[in-house]
């Protein structure tokens, strides 16, 4: 009896180990680069901000729709480019883009590929994302080609925000809030997260691997911390002490690694991931607005 139960339960874990395999061969890519396209029930307009709908081709024939959010002040100090989170939309941006108006910085607010309004069927957390950023810095120099151009991403949009810093110098300073070291790292602990705990780095590496053959990259060159130690412009990074998505130490981690003489960190006493400005309070606010006077020259 013995015996038998002990072929049972091998038979059974040869099935659960074949299961995961297989899962995280043709279901687990496909939540990496496929996340869910969200588009919120609210313009520019509702706002009463002054704006114009923009779209953009990239190099590999993907459309990219935004807003370009402008101002009456004269001159204009700086243009802001906002980079969404991963499942993320441009709209979630307006409330901020409102109050930059307020001293003197217009916005684009792009839907990043995958996302929103905007074509591709697959994200690649900056691998590709990066060059998009760099043909829509191609469509504002064509506008304004000397306003300083600045950029602002949050989780996914953060790790975006870095690569792209790294990609393409006419971006001046950046400011980057909540965001993961490496893909390969940030995958490995949303697994865990998924699985109480229990990390099974062999099955992330088998779903990291097929979705970069089916989005066409390297997950491996998704590395925000690789890229840090290239970057020479102004960077403030901000992070959540409690962040329950991306761990706080990553954002150490990366400003730690950051090349540039002008470079900033904040930590949020209890922030979360989606509360930084709430639990930051008016030093969060005051330090934001300092830093982007400061470079919007």
């Amino acid at each position: 009896m013995k015996k038998k139960i002990k072929y049972i339960l091998l038979f059974l874990i040869l099935i659960i180990g074949i299961g995961s395999v297989l899962t995280a061969k043709y279901v687990f890519p496909y939540a990496i680069i496929q996340p869910p396209r969200i588009s919120e029930n609210i313009t520019p307009a509702d706002l009463k901000l002054n704006s114009t709908d923009i779209s953009i081709i990239t190099k590999d024939s993907i459309e990219i729709k935004g807003y370009w959010i402008k101002n009456d002040l004269v001159p204009k100090k700086a243009i802001m480019l906002f980079v969404h989170g991963v499942g993320g939309c441009k709209e979630h941006f307006l409330n901020l883009s409102k109050n930059l108006t307020k001293i003197g910085i217009e916005s684009i607010l792009i839907d990043s590929r995958a996302h929103g309004e905007s074509g591709g069927k697959y994200c690649t957390y900056g691998y590709k994302e990066k060059k998009d950023i760099s043909n829509v810095i191609d469509f504002v120099k064509e506008k304004n080609d000397s306003i300083p151009i600045g950029i602002w991403g949050n989780s996914m949009g953060g790790a975006i925000a870095i690569q792209a810093l790294e990609f393409d110098t006419r971006i001046k300073f950046g400011i980057i809030e909540s965001t993961f070291t490496s893909l390969n790292q940030i995958v490995y602990d949303y697994q865990k997260s998924y699985i109480y705990g229990i990390g099974v780095k062999f099955l992330c590496n088998i779903a990291l691997k097929e979705a970069g053959k089916i989005a066409n990259f390297n997950p491996d060159f998704v590395s925000p911390v690789t890229s840090v130690k290239q970057i020479k412009q102004p960077v403030l990074i901000v992070h959540g002490e409690k962040d329950e998505k991306i761990k706080f130490e990553y954002g150490k981690l990366l400003f730690s690694n950051l090349k540039s003489d002008n470079k900033k960190f904040i930590a949020i006493k209890n922030g979360g991931h989606f509360d930084l400005s709430e639990k930051g309070g008016d030093n969060y606010k005051k330090t934001i607005t300092n830093f982007l006077i400061e470079h919007s020259k």
